[in-house]
């Protein structure tokens, strides 16, 4: 498999290809903590790790649950010396995300509830979180070769604006 994504630190891109089953999420977390890097802040790697097993889980859950045989889920993790990035490739269905994500912040605006308190979507409140509060980049898109990409960036210098990429 070639590198999804190319960086500057002339380290080799991080995969994984895992079984879409939630059985898994152990096996991704190890992968993900084996992982570690010593450049990026503790406070990010958990913010990212968070977003990887929720990413995953909705790979697992939402987007593959219909498929009688649903091929693996593809996780990348690129870091470089301006950029944390983290691709979560599934086969399910095209999701408008950005809706979603207009939909649950309207939602919480409108009713001034905790976002957390829903029923569903509370993944998506996280994901808003990650955005406004800690500076992540989401985005999600329907690839040419019609697999789904969820894209986390995060810049790791100071002046540095997270990257946007499928």
């Amino acid at each position: 498999m070639t590198p999804l994504l190319a960086g500057d630190s002339g380290l080799p891109n991080r995969q994984l290809a895992v079984d879409s089953d939630l059985d898994q999420l152990e096996a991704v977390v190890s992968w993900f903590d084996r992982l570690s890097d010593p450049g990026v802040p503790t406070d990010l790697w958990m913010q990212a790790q968070l977003a990887l097993v929720e990413g995953f889980t909705n790979a697992v859950r939402h987007a593959q649950a219909h498929l009688m045989a649903p091929p693996q889920v593809l996780l990348s993790l690129q870091v470089t010396r301006s950029l944390f990035c983290i691709q979560i490739i599934d086969h399910g269905e095209p999701f408008d995300f950005a809706e979603a994500l207009a939909r649950v912040e309207a939602d919480s605006a409108a009713s001034g509830e905790d976002p957390l308190a829903r029923e569903a979507h509370w993944g998506l409140v996280m994901f808003l979180k990650l955005q406004k509060d800690y500076g992540w980049s989401i985005s999600y898109c329907r690839r040419d070769d019609g697999t789904n990409c969820l894209f986390f960036s995060h810049p790791l210098t100071a002046d540095g604006v997270a990257g946007r990429s499928c």
